[in-house]
């Protein structure tokens, strides 16, 4: 029985989109593949590898992965000075470890930050001078890490009376360094004249002087 060509073309079509043939079909990575050595070749077919459009081509290509690798990094490993404040922040430290201000300073910068209306910035820094001066006067050692709470609890034996203006003072540090409260101004002065009262108040004496946990 002969076949006439029509018919003929219309078998082989049906033969081939069975799915034995699927395997010679091309696949998305051949076609990428091949997206891929076209452009290869279309610079080649100009003034070859050499010329100045494949090379600022091969420049730019550069710029995009030196951009991607320093992303990935700062990404993944954080800035130097991020990773010191975050490490300083799970721990529970009142300071960064950069921070090597004296007393002084510490309490010129809250009060600074009070008059500016920056609450949270002068409960921040009027604590920490609470804690440079303690560390200054040798009353409590001035021990990186040291959390609020524990250096209100190391003071309250040489100041009795003021014991429960540090701890709270204490919980108002933690409150904005941690948790991320916004302080208000009756907190931000009343931390403030805690450190006041505390630097002009005389220390009980101790028979032994306070050591690190």
């Amino acid at each position: 029985m002969s076949v006439d060509p029509d018919e003929a073309r219309r078998l082989l079509e049906r033969e081939l989109e069975q799915r034995a043939y699927d395997g010679a079909r091309p696949t998305w990575w051949d076609r990428a593949s091949r997206a891929v050595l076209d452009w290869l070749a279309s610079l080649r077919g100009g003034d070859g590898f050499g010329s100045p459009a494949f090379a600022q081509t091969l420049l730019w290509v550069a710029v995009v992965v030196l951009v991607a690798v320093v992303v990935l990094v700062v990404v993944s490993r954080g800035l130097p000075r991020r990773r010191a404040r975050t490490a300083a922040a799970g721990s529970g430290a009142v300071f960064d470890d950069d921070d090597l201000r004296p007393a002084r300073d510490i309490a010129d910068a809250a009060r600074a930050a009070l008059r500016a209306g920056d609450w949270s910035s002068a409960v921040l820094d009027g604590y920490r001078a609470v804690a440079r001066g303690l560390g200054e006067r040798d009353l409590v050692p001035d021990v990186p890490g040291t959390t609020a709470r524990t250096i209100a609890a190391r003071a309250t034996p040489s100041f009795p009376d003021l014991a429960d203006r540090l701890t709270d003072a204490a919980a108002a540090f933690d409150a904005v360094r941690y948790l991320g409260v916004d302080a208000d101004e009756h907190t931000a002065r009343a931390v403030l004249d805690t450190e006041r009262v505390l630097r002009s108040t005389r220390p009980v004496r101790q028979d032994r002087p306070a050591v690190p946990a």
